[in-house]
């Protein structure tokens, strides 16, 4: 794998490939002997997070700072590095139970802090100041997982504190993805001169970010009821702007409407963990949670990176048979996971089913994508606009 490769020309080669290895690991864990690996809870919470999630973020924001700084891609030297420091934070937490937290803590935060401080200096060096709510949304990440990490070294594995670094996740899903989605949305109505205008509500957006953001900081000092009432309010808010993307228009190009069905399941997300916190009579968490890690970030980072795999034709993208086959599969693995609590008891249990979807899926799209790690790649990778 020598750096001139091509695979390691374009950092979401690596990094999506990562990624979709670390999401289809995840479940892997309730499956070897007690006692031979990490705390399961905590573990499967954080690969699905920090390892699914953070190679999917990495990959995504360094192939698109070209077109940000229009300037050249990212060096395959950087990339590299940035691919071991993902892994030596998977493996610093592996080890949690058996290391200081200084040393934890450093291990399992380089390749976030690597990430915060390449983006600094760029917006900085380059004064892309638009962009630095990135730099503020990942940052936010690495104190909630720190103080995840804290409370995992004195207490144990915590629902709520895991729910701290669930909506962090949330929250950056509600800026990338609620840029990317209507972006992606209104060049495509553009080239088909589809009437009507796509309207979309950014007082509404605002709104529910900084709901989202209350409801996560009143969580986080054990506000439970109060958190989940601005939780439930920040979704309903979600789910109100996009009622302005003309979802119904974009069934006519697949590639997009994975966008549409993956972000669905963010505003459902946090009203269903805003009921749980409120009523858990009604709602258990943990299914709560399940509806924006499985739902909201599984099938957002899928959708996303199969962009990147796909063919181009015309300035559309071409959605193969597989790739769609594998992003239903997830999208279905998440559905049972969040209704399993509700499953009469008499048939058999929808979390192993869950499992068993998730996990066909996310080899249905190493399936795909691995072929495409050979040979150039188009710019803009994600863009079905070649050159644009």
């Amino acid at each position: 794998m020598r750096q001139g490769h091509p695979f390691w020309q374009a950092p979401h080669r690596p990094l999506f490939l990562l990624a979709a290895l670390s999401a289809l690991a995840v479940p892997a864990v309730w499956l070897v002997p007690h006692g031979t690996g990490p705390e399961p809870v905590s573990w499967h919470l954080r690969e699905l997070t920090f390892g699914m999630g953070g190679a999917a973020v990495g990959g995504y924001l360094l192939t698109s700072l070209p077109s940000w700084t229009r300037q050249g891609p990212v060096a395959p030297q950087l990339t590299m590095a940035m691919c071991a420091l993902w892994c030596l934070s998977r493996v610093s937490f592996f080890w949690a139970e058996h290391v200081p937290y200084a040393v934890l803590a450093v291990g399992t935060q380089a390749y976030l802090a690597a990430l915060v401080v390449l983006l600094g200096w760029t917006i900085g060096e380059l004064r892309l100041w638009p962009k630095v709510w990135l730099v503020a949304a990942i940052g936010v990440l690495i104190a909630s997982d720190l103080a995840y990490l804290g409370h995992l070294h004195r207490h144990g594995a915590s629902s709520f504190r895991a729910m701290e670094i669930v909506l962090a996740f949330a929250l950056l899903i509600s800026l990338v993805g609620g840029r990317a989605v209507p972006a992606f949305t209104r060049s495509w109505l553009a080239r088909q001169s589809v009437p009507g205008r796509m309207r979309e509500r950014t007082a509404l957006s605002v709104l529910a970010t900084v709901l989202l953001i209350c409801g996560g900081l009143l969580a986080a000092v054990g506000r439970e009821r109060p958190a989940g009432a601005f939780l439930m309010l920040s979704g309903a808010l979600q789910l109100a702007r996009s009622t302005g993307w003309k979802t119904w228009r974009v069934r006519r190009y697949p590639a997009l409407l994975l966008l549409h069905l993956a972000w669905l399941w963010l505003p459902v997300g946090l009203m269903l963990v805003g009921l749980a916190m409120m009523q858990p009579a009604w709602m258990p968490l943990p299914a709560a949670l399940h509806a924006l890690t499985m739902g909201a970030m599984g099938t957002m980072i899928l959708a996303i990176m199969a962009r990147s795999a796909m063919a181009r034709r015309d300035d559309i993208l071409v959605l193969n048979k597989r790739l769609g086959l594998a992003f239903a599969l997830v999208w279905l693995s998440a559905l049972l996971r969040v209704s399993a609590p509700f499953a009469p008891s008499d048939v058999p249990d929808p979390i192993h089913a869950s499992a068993v979807l998730w996990m066909a899926g996310w080899l249905l799209f190493l399936w795909v994508y691995v072929p495409s790690l050979r040979g150039p790649y188009p710019r803009p990778v994600l863009s079905a606009r070649l050159g644009a």
